[in-house]
């Protein structure tokens, strides 16, 4: 794998708002990195340093895929990156990096940070997007993909309208990629302490009911027998499944976890 370093400093020599804004975003992490690590072993100065330019190198490529999508306004992103809210959320999102040896964290980190860059100050999703940095440090990969399930199951509705067979089909590649999945309470109590969810063990949800809605009306009448995704999904509700509700804060890190598992970008929550 190439040197992140060399890469931060090859986007900035190549020019682009990405590629500058990488290096200051570097410049500012050595400093950082030696404020909080600077005392421990060289060794551990070293993997740091390294994990961190990873995160860096991967922040520059979000930001390059924001800038080829033309839905940014560099003076826009230049005024928010000076502002303290960002710059403190950009020390904090460094530094938990540094901390992970994930590439898969450090490309969540890296989207969460280039999406807060793109998003005006004081929101809903800006204030929780510091919560969301260290919840994404801080959970397992199998908490990451609870948070993208829940975030399917509560946000993710079909573009257009679709027929109840269609949306049956729909249905089942959706939940493909959980098809392994294994209900765990006790990940469940950790993204409760964490501010990412709240859970109440007795609920009597009903999942039938709640993939019917999430079809719309041509799909009220649907039944899901047969698909093997959704009797996976119905033992693991029934395990507690149903009683996990996301934070905003969940919804942001699960949003992002469910981006990259399949491959969608959805952006941050619509909250308005």
């Amino acid at each position: 794998m190439p040197d992140p370093i060399s890469l931060i400093a090859t986007g900035a020599a190549v020019g682009g708002f990405a590629g500058k804004i990488a290096e200051k975003a570097w410049d500012s992490a050595e400093k950082w990195l030696h404020e909080k690590f600077g005392s421990h072993e060289a060794e551990a100065q070293k993997h740091a340093r390294k994990n961190a330019a990873r995160f860096v190198s991967e922040f520059r490529i979000q930001l390059e895929i924001l800038e080829n999508k033309g839905s940014v306004n560099p003076k826009k992103l230049a005024e928010t990156q000076k502002h303290p809210q960002f710059s403190a959320l950009l020390q904090q999102t460094i530094l938990n990096a540094a901390q992970t040896d994930s590439e898969a964290k450090h490309k969540l980190l890296a989207k969460l940070i280039a999406l807060r860059l793109a998003s005006s100050t004081e929101n809903t999703i800006t204030l929780a997007s510091q919560l969301a940095s260290d919840a994404i440090s801080r959970s397992t990969s199998g908490q990451l993909k609870l948070m993208a399930l829940c975030c399917f199951l509560e946000d993710i509705r079909p573009g257009s309208t679709l027929a109840s067979s269609a949306y049956r089909k729909w249905i089942g590649i959706h939940l493909k990629p959980f098809i392994d999945f294994e209900f765990n309470e006790h990940d469940v109590w950790h993204l409760v302490a964490i501010a990412c969810a709240s859970f109440d063990p007795p609920s009597e949800r009903n999942l039938e009911l709640l993939l019917q809605m999430k079809g719309g009306l041509k799909c009220l009448e649907t039944t899901f027998e047969k698909i093997p995704e959704v009797e996976v999904l119905q033992i693991n509700w029934n395990l507690g499944l149903a009683g996990v509700h996301l934070t905003s804060v969940g919804s942001i890190v699960g949003g992002l976890a469910l981006g990259q598992i399949n491959g969608i970008d959805y952006g941050m929550p619509d909250w308005k």
